[in-house]
């Protein structure tokens, strides 16, 4: 089953636009189109820059590319207008991690297997270590909210808006 995170704008002020829009029956799929792209790739600049408005916490993975790893994730967020046209909802790929990766957590213990070769191999305290299977303990995964729309992303959506209104009025 997949882990979808979903983001919702809870602005009000678009509740205005938006009926406005619909009083004068102006067809919103560009426009909520527009705030689509306009979202991602606001969510995927999240990614790049290590978390906005604040950074996240750093991790101890190399090249201090925090979140991105393969950088599945950050590239299957995408959107999708909604089918009558009152709203666009962003939404992350399928990734079981996804939600644990935004909100924190604890992961419980389990094993690992090893899977490509015939054993896991690793350095442990400096001393080679071959192994079937190993037990992890879990971690502690902090939060790393990365479905956030900015301030200025807020007031550039609002402005497509009335734009769009003005336009086809």
């Amino acid at each position: 089953m997949a882990n979808f995170i979903n983001a919702t704008i809870d602005d009000h002020k678009f509740d205005a636009l938006i009926e406005v829009m619909n009083d004068h029956a102006v067809h919103l799929k560009p426009v909520l189109a527009a705030i689509g792209n306009l979202a991602v790739k606001s969510v995927r600049q999240n990614f790049r820059v290590g978390g906005r408005p604040n950074r996240w916490p750093e991790t101890e993975k190399p090249k201090g590319r925090t979140m991105i790893g393969t950088g599945a994730l950050m590239r299957q967020i995408h959107y999708k207008v909604d089918n009558d046209e009152s709203g666009v909802t962003i939404m992350t790929g399928k990734q079981k991690y996804a939600a644990i990766l935004h909100f924190g957590g604890k992961t419980p213990a389990h094993e690992i297997w090893y899977k490509n070769k015939r054993a896991l191999s690793f350095m442990w305290n400096g001393v080679p270590a071959i192994y079937g299977k190993v037990k992890h303990p879990g971690s502690v995964i902090p939060a790393r909210p990365y479905m956030l729309l900015q301030d200025e992303d807020i007031k550039v959506i609002e402005n497509m808006m009335i734009q769009h209104i003005v336009k086809n009025t």
